[in-house]
Formats: structure tokens, C-alpha cells, sequence
């Protein structure tokens, strides 16, 4: 994570800090909540993703609860199992890939599922005041940002601004895929997943939970055949 990056991260934690969303700090805002935080663990919340997964490549997904009965049940708060950073690629909506309704899954979006100040603060809110004991780093085959980080990398080639604020955050992860051989972009594309779950476990913010109270895994999401598998945590 660019310096810059790192910065703009620790400034939005203290925001969090301020609201009452870091630990030994409750929030107001949770606590008034009408809705129960999830009691499933981080290896419950996990396998009920893949088993939506499951049924989303067999083309037999379960009714997701999205009516006027979910939505009066919500109103009063949210409890999700699980948060999902993922790519803002239009075909790749978490909650489609894993079957999931309202109120289940707390999703951060941005082009190449990238690490943003915004996005770790987002996750420190889904984990910390709502209780999600589950995040999935979910990179995805053929991703358009990592193919231009590695243009950038391999040929110098610069997308015009704001653009490149896309590639940066993932040019150490193309420059470590370097050395694994095998097809760059493939490998981009799982090395990015890696490189921010491992940088998520191991934040301050985080790692006192881990594994006992929260998960952070990779997974990748494969465009062709629906499948998402988790690459490692």
C-alpha cells in the first residue's frame, strides 16, 4: 500500500476511532440497533457463502429475502454474517455470486478490490459494530484494473487521470507475481486477493480477532463457470 494510501487509512480509523467503532469504544449507533448481530462463527459464515455459491454455478439459487417482510425486519438495524471487498465490476455482485438477501452480507466495491481508506474503514464499521465475523477479499478472473497494473508494470503504460489511483494500490501485487511464474495476469489477479486479506489480518485493527473471532480469506470468482474458490486464510 502506497504511503499516501497508508496515511489516508490511519486518518479514517481515526474517525472510527472518534465514533465509537474501535475496540473498548462502544457505538451509540450499534447499540440501538433492533437487529441481533449474527451468531454464526467465521467457519459457519464461510461454508453458508460457498453453499450459495454452490447453488448460483448450478443455476438453482434459493429465493433471496428481498421483500416488504425483510425490508420492515431491517429497518431497525443490520446484523450481516459476513462483509465482501470486492471488484466494482458490473458482473461480478457479491450478493448475486453468493445468493444472499438483504441485510446479509455488508459488500465494499471498488475496481480491483483494492485496499482504499474508505474501504478499510467501511470493514473495521462491518466488523466491529456490526459483527460480521467473516471477510472475503474476492479478486476475479480477467479483472480490467489488473490488467492494467500490469500493463503498467510490464510496458510503462499509464491510464489517464484519476484512473492510475486504481492501478497503484496493485502494482506490488503484479511485481510479487513476477516471481511465481506461470500466466501473469492469473497470477495478479490471486496474488491482489492475497496481498490484501494477509494486509487485513495482520492490521491492528484486526489481528487481535483472528482466528477466533474473524476470518479473513482470498477467493477468486471465475467469470466463465460462476465458481468462487478461496485462494487461502
Amino acid at each position: 500500500m502506497p504511503i499516501s494510501t497508508r496515511r489516508a487509512a490511519l486518518g479514517a480509523l481515526g474517525c472510527l476511532a472518534c465514533a465509537g467503532l474501535l475496540p473498548g469504544l462502544p457505538s451509540a449507533r450499534a447499540s440501538e440497533s433492533t437487529v441481533p448481530k449474527t451468531s454464526m462463527t467465521p467457519d459457519q459464515a464461510l461454508a453458508r457463502l460457498l453453499a450459495g455459491n454452490a447453488r448460483f454455478v448450478a443455476d438453482n439459487p434459493m429465493p433471496a429475502a428481498i421483500g416488504s417482510g425483510r425490508r420492515q425486519e431491517l429497518a431497525g438495524g443490520q446484523g450481516p454474517f459476513a462483509a465482501v471487498v470486492g471488484c466494482a465490476d458490473s458482473r461480478t455482485a457479491p450478493e448475486s455470486l453468493f445468493g444472499a438477501g438483504l441485510g446479509e452480507v455488508f459488500t465494499t466495491r471498488v475496481a480491483g478490490n483494492s485496499m482504499t481508506a474508505p474501504t478499510l474503514a467501511s470493514l473495521a464499521y462491518s466488523v466491529q459494530a456490526l459483527g460480521a465475523p467473516l471477510v472475503m477479499v474476492l479478486g476475479h478472473e480477467r479483472c480490467g484494473a489488473v490488467a492494467a497494473a500490469v500493463e503498467f508494470v510490464t510496458k510503462g503504460t499509464r491510464l489517464p487521470d484519476p484512473m492510475m489511483a486504481m492501478v497503484d494500490p496493485i502494482v506490488p501485487a503484479v511485481r510479487a507475481a513476477q516471481k511465481l511464474g506461470g500466466d501473469l495476469m492469473e497470477q495478479s489477479v490471486r496474488e491482489n486477493a492475497r496481498m490484501v486479506a494477509k494486509g487485513l489480518r495482520e492490521h491492528a485493527t484486526f489481528r487481535a480477532l483472528v482466528p477466533s473471532k474473524l476470518r479473513v480469506v482470498a477467493a477468486r470468482y471465475d467469470l466463465d463457470d460462476g465458481q468462487v474458490t478461496v485462494l487461502e486464510g
